[in-house]
């Protein structure tokens, strides 16, 4: 028998615990119809030799603000900014050589300024050259914006965390009302073209699938109608997650899943994360929850009963508890559907909530990458919060060792969306809690990710019947586990077919 494709490479890494390495593997028709190690290689119309290289199972992310990645691609990136001067420099680069009337700005991260120093508004307009710009703070949370562009949004009057002096919106509600007008001024042609060019950057890391988080910033759903008009001819499998807050408006798109990161509580560095008890460099406040118990079980009671998984953004202990105890109530009251409802982020969990996740099938959806690059001896996490709370926050691997499923993701565009990144921070973390092997590292961003999205007969694993989603590496995570975030994507493989090369 010739198949379609036959891809023979030095390791497959297949996630299939039966079968945990092969050497080559059969496509036919977009999926795996066998697998194998060694001699005989069997026939394909079209043969991949790749001898050199290493073949993962193709990387899912289970947590991307696609749109809002693809609209701030191209912006300066601030992450390396120590600075408001390095800031205003970077920015005024931008202003000066480009021909778009809007200039955004990224990762951009106030509490690690220099001095506690910050650029503000009339910074801004010195170095603007008449442009209109929106600095984004990289948690995603808040924002600075120059006077042109701030005259432009509309903000109820009432509407706290806008400050029209310094041009810093500080509040949840306020900078999704800015993403949105920001958002509105560009096109739908436009911003089609961004979310190709966003898919292209996508494959060129690997990222086989992804569970895009959509809505919210965009005005009308906008975002959703356009991917889900593009989702069949898309070169990469992506998952959408309605971030509508009214359950009724979602019902229009027909999809067995309501939510995504709609926030029950904001952002560490905003000092709106709702905690059990006060911030260390902030005592006066214990951030907040954004909504009643009353109307998140209105969401979720209708979601259950019509079968549908629901999907929260949940950072500090007071939110987690929050929605462990409405999922809890409504699966007392409706039964246990298995619908897999999902926390996001999960920051700041006690041991109680995590066992209560467990009990309760929960997944949790979280991003790897903040940790290990934030989390060091006197960093900006331990002025928040404290050594000890610091050190309990995201410890993956406990989670995974009590029976969660945890799916990584990279919260793009607030971290880096390169998986690599991800499985890397989770082999080599420094902390007990949150460091893995490999082989659960790798877990985390193939089959965990498509059991979150009720997809682990079809992707995640190399077996056969599967849909043949590969990540093709230049080399093998078990050799040099020390260095997987410098690995090489060579070729990334969707459906059986090529879809990147580098």
């Amino acid at each position: 028998m010739k198949y379609d494709l036959v891809i023979n490479a030095k390791k497959i890494i297949t996630m299939d615990e039966s079968n945990p390495t092969a050497t080559w593997v059969a496509v036919n028709q977009g999926k795996i119809a066998a697998i194998g190690s060694g001699c005989p290689v069997p026939e394909g119309v079209s043969v991949l030799h790749l001898p050199d290289s290493t073949i993962v199972t193709g990387l899912i992310d289970s947590h991307i603000h696609a749109s809002l990645s693809a609209v701030t691609a191209s912006a300066v990136n601030l992450v390396n900014a120590k600075s408001a001067a390095e800031v205003l420099e970077l920015v005024e680069k931008r202003c000066a050589s480009s021909e778009d009337d809007l200039v955004l700005a990224s990762g951009y991260l106030p509490v690690m300024m220099e001095g506690g120093n910050v650029p503000t508004r009339t910074d801004i307009d010195r170095i603007s050259h008449g442009k209109k710009v929106m600095i984004l703070n990289l948690d995603g949370h808040g924002s600075t914006l120059n006077t042109r562009a701030l005259s432009q949004l509309v903000f109820p009057e009432d509407l706290d965390g806008v400050h029209y002096d310094t041009g810093i919106i500080n509040s949840d509600t306020a900078q999704f009302i800015a993403l949105m007008d920001i958002m509105d001024t560009i096109d739908e042609e436009h911003l089609e073209g961004m979310m190709d060019d966003f898919i292209a950057s996508a494959l060129s890391l690997g990222i086989t699938g992804f569970h895009g988080l959509e809505g919210q910033f965009v005005r009308n759903n906008k975002d959703i109608r356009i991917w889900q008009k593009k989702q069949d001819s898309m070169p990469i499998h992506m998952v959408i997650y309605p971030q509508i807050w009214r359950y009724e408006d979602a019902e229009e798109f027909h999809l067995p899943r309501h939510g995504g990161c709609l926030t029950l509580d904001g952002a560490d560095v905003q000092w709106t994360m709702a905690l059990s008890r006060p911030y260390d460099n902030r005592p006066e406040t214990r951030g907040f929850l954004y909504h009643t118990d009353e109307e998140l079980y209105h969401i979720v009671s209708k979601a259950h009963a019509d079968g549908r998984q629901c999907s929260f953004h949940a950072m500090g202990d007071r939110a987690i508890d929050q929605i462990l105890y409405i999922y809890q109530r409504v699966i007392k009251e409706q039964g246990d559907k298995g619908l897999r409802h999902r926390i996001e982020h999960f920051t700041l969990p006690t041991d109680e909530q995590i066992q209560m996740a467990v009990e309760l099938g929960l997944v949790i959806s979280a991003q790897p990458e903040y940790l290990y690059l934030y989390d060091f001896p006197g960093g900006h996490l331990e002025q928040y919060f404290g050594k000890e709370r610091t050190a309990r926050m995201e410890c993956y691997k406990t989670w995974i060792d009590s029976g969660l499923v945890f799916a990584g993701g990279s919260d793009s565009p607030i971290n880096g969306l390169n998986p690599l990144s991800g499985i890397h921070s989770l082999v080599n973390s420094s902390h007990p809690g949150r460091r893995m092997s490999v082989t659960e590292a790798i877990r985390c961003y193939t089959w965990n990710c498509a059991y979150a999205a009720f997809e682990e007969k079809e992707r995640g694993s190399t077996e056969v019947g599967k849909y043949a989603d590969f990540t093709v590496l230049d080399r093998d995570p078990y050799e040099e586990p020390d260095d997987i975030v410098n690995f090489k994507v060579q070729m990334t493989i969707v459906d059986g077919k090529v879809v990147y090369e580098a």
